[in-house]
């Protein structure tokens, strides 16, 4: 809608070409006209607030109702810019957060930990997204400890603040260390969620709670956000329900079934878009394991899904488009601690934003995948890199070492079917934006 001009008949009198005197009559109807036009403008702004109650992000990340000028003007007001269409919703995704004890031994600050510094360049990202979300891959532990590494994990629980003060709206939690702390670490990690107002799917505290669909209200729509994984690493939940599973034998069908069941329980509530994480467990490949690529085209085929995604791997997966569909098959760990030269792959890291635009929000689009690799250190010390050409953090190692991981990177990205030439893809250069 343009911005409303309101003109009163005193200044089109003074349009004309001689002065005239305002008559009683002539006042009243300036009262009247003025007035009319006032409730005009209310009437306006209430059917906006009424139907579209959604919300916007300052630079910080944080929320911020929609403003009075946003929507007389009528334009997109989410937290990417450049939306081709009336309407548009943002969401970033990247690898895993998987904490080892030479990690989280690098933080100890007296009987706690922080855990900003190596979050810290994360924040200026998220903030140009409508949602950020992250992967917990691990149960985390009471404060104080006792804390484990692998095999079986139970992480400080400053690792969660550190998610919420970074900018992450939602994480997924259903991984192959899921069930590491049974059904009491399950719930720990959502009651500290959910006490950090960080939205999550993927382990569930309740039956009732597992059934439901996460569904985020965005400025300019509305995503549903689903996740399942392959393995809980031979363990066995107490209750089925308890984790979300894509597995790979006689339980396949009803794993997909209920993702279905979610997704269209989630259009259902209104929501606009669907996207789905998975979880696998093949290590250190830089191609797509046959499991990935049969529960991504089944699901796919099914049409409820607008964009698939993969964590477990480890390592950066290549692209692939599948019946319209963008499907990104490793996006790496976010954050690790540094693994042997043999495993180097471990170290590094894929984020990627999604736009999805509509010009009436009855049909979307992918508009636009924005991809940014990162490394687990800058200098000497661990702390989340973006290893974009704009380097907005200086660089991680050294210029010839970061252009190496960047283009092993974007090697493996574009080594199936989905090209450089891709007109929907192109390098985060958060600078330029």
């Amino acid at each position: 809608m343009p911005t409303l001009a309101l003109w009163t008949v005193d200044d089109m009198l003074r349009t004309q070409a001689g002065k005239t005197r305002t008559h009683a009559r002539s006042k009243r109807i300036i009262i009247a006209l003025e007035t009319l036009c006032s409730l005009a403008v209310v009437a306006v702004l209430v059917y906006f607030i009424a139907f579209n109650p959604i919300e916007n992000r300052n630079s910080a990340g944080n929320s911020l109702a929609f403003t009075e000028s946003a929507e007389l003007k009528n334009v997109y007001q989410g937290n990417e810019p450049d939306c081709p269409e009336r309407y548009c919703i943002s969401v970033t995704v990247n690898g895993d957060l998987l904490f080892h004890p030479a990690l989280w031994d690098n933080f100890q600050a007296g009987n706690t930990y922080d855990f900003a510094p190596l979050f810290a360049a994360e924040s200026q990202y998220y903030a140009k997204t409508d949602i950020a979300v992250c992967n917990f891959e691990t149960p985390i532990a009471e404060k104080g400890g006792p804390y484990a590494g692998y095999p079986v994990f139970n992480i400080p629980p400053e690792v969660a603040d550190a998610v919420k003060n970074a900018g992450y709206d939602a994480c997924t939690t259903a991984t192959n260390h899921s069930f590491d702390q049974g059904t009491a670490g399950i719930n720990r990690l959502i009651d500290t969620l959910d006490s950090l107002d960080i939205k999550h799917t993927g382990s569930y505290k309740t039956d009732a709670d597992s059934t439901e669909p996460l569904v985020i209200d965005t400025f300019g729509g509305k995503l549903a956000l689903i996740s399942a994984t392959v393995s809980l690493n031979g363990m066995v939940a107490d209750y089925d329900w308890q984790v979300d599973r894509m597995r790979d034998d006689e339980m396949r069908a009803h794993d997909v079934a209920r993702a279905v069941t979610k997704a269209k329980l989630a259009r259902d509530r209104g929501a606009d878009v669907v996207i789905l994480g998975l979880h696998s467990v093949q290590e250190y490949l830089t191609t797509a394991d046959s499991w990935q690529q049969s529960a991504a085209h089944e699901l796919i085929d099914t049409g409820e899904f607008d964009f698939v995604y993969f964590h477990g791997a480890h390592s950066v997966q290549p692209l692939e488009k599948y019946n319209g569909v963008y499907i990104a098959y490793g996006l790496g760990n976010s954050l690790t601690v540094s693994a042997p030269p043999e495993r180097f792959v471990n170290n590094q890291g894929l984020t990627l934003r999604a736009q999805f635009a509509s010009k009436t929000r009855d049909t979307w689009f992918l508009a636009k995948l924005s991809y940014l690799p990162t490394f687990n250190k800058t200098g000497e010390n661990y702390a989340w890199c973006p290893l974009s050409s704009d380097h907005p953090n200086g660089y991680c190692t050294t210029e010839s070492e970061d252009a190496e991981m960047y283009n092993r990177m974007t090697d493996i990205m574009f080594s199936m079917n989905v090209g450089r030439d891709d007109a929907l893809l192109s390098e985060w250069t958060i600078s330029k934006e």
